[in-house]
């Protein structure tokens, strides 16, 4: 007797029914371009999409992120120290760049070309942490300039000098004035390891200084470390109000014009942040002033309305505080603070240090969104006509953002998104192919990737994107080689490759290798990553 047998799957046998699990279907999850900027601060559940847990190399834009540009040496000074310090002067159709080693200052407006040097403009010093401001009057134009070991030096427009002298009715000297600034048209000078502040006449250049006491004021002691003049508007005017801050954090801040009537120069309060993380940690926003602080970049607008506690809540650098607060515990001091105002852009260096290493964090004030850039080793950055510049170890000054390469060698930039979760928290799942946009003016090299629960780990990839030399842009394209009706606009471009990663939460990612002659224009669009979701983990 036969038995037909139908081709179908038993449903039965002798322990029960059969599961037939379903078939896995694969999905879409899909991450916005990194609008929000490096975000390093969030836990697994409160990822936000649009921030990024790594955005090496890239600068934070209106729009997400782009790729920075490379690196030329412009300049080496003669004596071969770090360059500590980066300061200009401008009055008029002069404009100049000078830099700092801990022996001399030097003018890199229009340096030797490496490997020759350039010569001291001014030597003989023994410390090159320099502070800086520009007093105009009478048609003249003076840079003041203390180190806190060295007498103060002037420069205007053409010499450098230490004249006029100041004096003093105690036994204080020029060489002990750490840090000085303008307030009214009258020149504030801090002295070094004091709470002691001193102030010149109205206009006044050198002369007699008159001793203003803060000790009483302080109460957590230490000493003096920063001044500057703060108003309720957006730059001087009516409002304006002067304020010390000491290396505990304190901030007093005075209102008046008369520093020696009390009747007309008083004391509106005392407040307190973190410690200043040094004498050039912070940068004018608006009408705002941000001090770099072991808390974080603090709003001095916020002062007056919340204690320090609360303070790193409105913390310019909240996103990146845990990063911040390592380099802060690693350093101590020794940041700078520099704005380069054409590309709405901030950059804080600090003291190379083994914890968080070779990085300057970037910050695009329009936004308030960050980054982070490597493989500079920079000390100190300046600007000169629009251009960006910043020295660095060993004694060479560098333009920065420029080229494709770093002094003719490839650099890597890395992006990794948020961490998203395929369905419900706890639900594995295992992500196979990643889909990235880019917008660009040729297309791209790049690696994807892909990691999950929190692995920031990123991979190395060796096939280097050049720049378009055909570019029409000016000032990008290469001489010769440019056409007229090349490419001048950004085109979208896509990237697919496969990937793997398994886990409760996946993130998205690309690195791109730089070369060439040519700046890269790139930046990174929206991506995608193909998931399949599977059981809920235990």
């Amino acid at each position: 007797m036969k038995i037909a047998v139908t081709p179908a799957r038993i449903g039965q046998s002798n322990r029960g029914n059969v599961s037939i699990g379903k078939q896995q279907v694969s999905a879409p999850i899909t991450y916005p371009a990194p609008k929000l900027g490096l975000v390093t601060t969030a836990d697994v559940a409160s990822q936000q999409p649009g921030s990024a847990l790594v955005m090496r190399n890239f600068l934070p834009t209106l729009t997400g992120c782009k790729i920075r540009g490379g690196s030329v040496k412009k300049g080496l000074a003669a004596d071969g120290g770090d360059i500590k310090s980066a300061f200009k002067y401008k009055y008029g159709t002069t404009e100049k760049l000078f830099v700092a080693t801990d022996s001399a200052i030097y003018d890199m407006s229009s340096p030797a070309v490496p490997p020759a040097t350039t010569a001291a403009a001014v030597s003989g010093f023994a410390g090159g942490d320099w502070c800086t401001f520009q007093h105009t009057n009478a048609g003249t134009s003076n840079l003041i300039c203390f180190n806190g070991v060295n007498d103060r030096q002037i420069y205007n427009g053409s010499t450098w000098s230490t004249s006029p002298a100041i004096t003093f009715s105690d036994s204080t000297t020029m060489a002990q004035l750490n840090y000085g600034w303008l307030f009214k048209n009258r020149q504030f000078f801090l002295k070094n390891a004091t709470l002691d502040a001193y102030y010149l006449p109205v206009n006044a250049i050198g002369g007699a200084a008159v001793v203003f006491p803060l000790g009483g004021v302080m109460k957590r002691g230490g000493s003096l470390l920063m001044g500057f003049s703060w108003s309720l508007e957006s730059g001087d005017g009516l409002s304006d109000m002067c304020a010390f801050i000491s290396t505990e954090g304190e901030v007093a801040v005075y209102a008046g014009d008369d520093p020696s009537s009390a009747s007309s120069f008083g004391l509106k309060g005392v407040y307190q942040i973190g410690k200043p993380l040094g004498k050039n940690a912070w940068i004018r926003a608006g009408g705002d002033v941000l001090v770099a602080t072991s808390d974080g970049l603090t709003p001095i607008s916020q002062v007056f309305q919340r204690d320090r506690q609360a303070l790193s809540l409105v913390s310019v650098s909240r996103p990146i505080e845990d990063e911040w607060k390592k380099a802060a515990n690693a350093t101590g001091g020794g940041w700078t603070l520099t704005q380069w105002p054409e590309q709405n852009l901030v950059f804080v260096s600090f003291p190379e240090n083994s914890v968080v290493t070779d990085t300057t964090f970037v910050l695009n004030v329009l936004t308030g969104r960050w980054s982070t850039i490597s493989n500079w080793k920079a000390l100190c950055y300046a600007t000169l006509q629009g251009g960006l510049f910043f020295g660095s170890i060993d004694g060479y000054f560098w333009q920065g953002d420029i080229t494709g390469t770093d002094d003719g060698l490839t650099f890597s930039a890395t992006y990794l998104s948020q961490f998203s979760p395929a369905g419900q928290f706890g639900q594995r799942a295992q992500a196979s192919l990643a889909h990235m946009y880019f917008l660009g003016k040729s297309k791209p090299k790049v690696r994807l990737f892909a990691r999950a629960d929190m692995d920031r780990s990123t991979p190395s990839f060796s096939d280097v994107t050049e720049g378009n030399t055909n570019s029409s842009e000016w000032d990008v394209g290469l001489w010769d080689v440019a056409v007229w009706d090349g490419v001048s606009q950004l085109v979208r471009y896509d990237s697919r490759q496969n990937v793997r990663a398994t886990g409760d939460m996946l993130a998205v990612g690309c690195v791109i290798t730089s070369g060439g002659a040519v700046k890269l224009d790139l930046e990174i669009d929206l991506a995608t990553l193909q998931v399949a979701a599977g059981e809920a983990s235990a």
